[in-house]
């Protein structure tokens, strides 16, 4: 372990466990009777080109779209012609239009055909709803620094640029807690990536896990005598005075017994789980699984997960690492559902995707451009299954959500998205309300999940 990741991993040990003692880390977290529920967030660094991934299939919007996007339809080493796609079932309200999948988003377009996946169209950050005339006019009100990858990712993330202290999801948490749905409890929000934000609250903290088990300070294991060293640091202000000292050896002593906790569970995990693609999304998938198979020794009810991909900033050869993103998508997804379906849990966890943001309509030569709205896949046994929510809108320039070169202007805001999960965990519309202060001004709360 490099210095810098030993840094990451001991302080993300001492926070796991900065607001908990061990009587709380295994607390009860749910009320009596109430099944298991999970969400697992994956998050796309760098704004997946939705353009790219939910395309026309009719064969008039396919040409209009496939005429813009000609120079790089021409480059791709698998083709982009209406019998490469895979066309999915559209809903009757398109009225005619249809849309299709890329071709290395096979598993995906079946899984959204079988009804155990749905497509949630032009989702984005929103103050409140705006179209392109309103933004010519600078009459709209718009959330800050968009387009600009740090601080739209804090903006999915918490609603705010960056610098935000809170994420939506740790809030849905708090919420929980504070209903006394359940109980502060370390394992209830767990991260394989740097996407922490997203699951911090006032009373929850992300638990990191690395490559399957808790972070840890693997340095101590160099000392002949580790536990020695291990008892020094745990018991280090205990014979002081020094509140620093104290809190601090309270909190290493905390984050100690937790990960100890977490790694014998998941090495005595016995569930039988099927081979995960060898990528790096694959293989965080692969450890939400591990982590959700031990949810009886956690003892938690609801939990939330967020693991992360990179690499969708496509501003250059979109044609050599979009197909291969896609396909890494692709193959960690389907896997991720089998598991849940072989293990009874399909009902039981919702999986979400989540991005910066879409890309432009229109190419710069090589690739695309930051966007704004984008479309998402959720899957699981809860959702109602096999549709597209929200809007697709068409694959033209000028129109009432375009807010130029194609960007399109969200019609579902991400409090819309969010809400209708945190409704799925168990709180109430009042409580969403309180946690998406702007989610009165886009109407109801979309029914994404059954």
């Amino acid at each position: 372990m490099n210095r810098r990741n030993f840094l990451k991993c001991a302080s993300a040990s001492v926070v796991a466990s900065s607001i908990l003692n061990m009587g709380e880390v295994l607390a009860n977290t749910a009320v009596e009777g109430d099944e298991y529920r999970a969400l697992v967030c994956v998050f796309l660094y760098g704004g997946m080109d939705n353009h790219d991934t939910v395309i026309p299939f009719d064969t008039d919007s396919y040409n209009k779209w496939a005429q813009i996007r000609q120079p790089l339809l021409n480059q791709y080493t698998t083709k982009r012609d209406l019998a490469g796609l895979k066309p999915i079932n559209t809903p009757a309200r398109f009225a005619g239009r249809q849309f299709a999948l890329p071709p290395e988003m096979a598993g995906i377009a079946n899984l959204y055909q079988q009804g155990k996946l749905s497509i949630v169209g032009n989702v984005g950050p929103l103050l409140e709803p705006v179209t392109a005339s309103q933004i010519q006019a600078e009459t709209a009100k718009l959330p800050s620094r968009l387009f600009s990858h740090n601080d739209q990712q804090s903006t999915w993330m918490s609603g705010k640029a960056e610098g935000a202290q809170f994420g939506w999801a740790g809030k849905l948490n708090d919420a929980l807690i504070n209903s006394g749905a359940q109980q502060a409890n370390t394992f209830s929000a767990i991260t394989t990536s740097s996407a922490g934000l997203l699951v911090t609250g006032t009373n929850t903290t992300p638990y990191h896990v690395t490559d399957g088990k808790a972070a840890t300070i693997d340095v101590l294991a160099q000392f002949a005598g580790n536990d020695e060293v291990q008892a020094h640091f745990s018991a280090l202000g205990h014979q002081t005075n020094n509140i620093l000292e104290q809190d601090l050896s309270a909190k290493i002593n905390q984050s100690f017994e937790a990960n100890a906790m977490y790694n014998q569970a998941i090495s005595g995990q016995t569930v039988n789980i099927a081979e995960f693609p060898k990528t790096s999304l694959g293989r965080q998938l692969e450890s939400v699984t591990r982590a959700i198979a031990i949810r009886d020794q956690l003892q938690t009810k609801r939990q939330i997960f967020v693991v992360a991909m990179g690499g969708f900033d496509t501003h250059s050869e979109q044609v050599r690492s979009l197909p291969r993103l896609q396909a890494a998508l692709d193959g960690a997804l389907t896997a991720f559902n089998g598991a849940m379906e072989s293990m009874g849990l399909s009902n039981n966890v919702t999986l979400f995707t989540a991005s910066d943001f879409g890309r432009t309509l229109a190419i710069n030569g090589d690739g695309t451009d930051h966007g704004w709205g984008a479309h998402h896949f959720l899957m699981g046994g809860a959702i109602n299954g096999g549709t597209i929510f929200g809007d697709i809108p068409q694959a033209e320039f000028n129109h009432e959500l375009d807010a130029g070169s194609g960007r399109l202007i969200p019609t579902m805001a991400v409090d819309q998205y969010a809400a209708s999960l945190g409704r799925w965990l168990g709180l109430d519309d009042t409580t969403l309300n309180d946690v998406f202060p702007n989610l009165s001004k886009f109407g109801q709360i979309p029914n994404l999940l059954a």
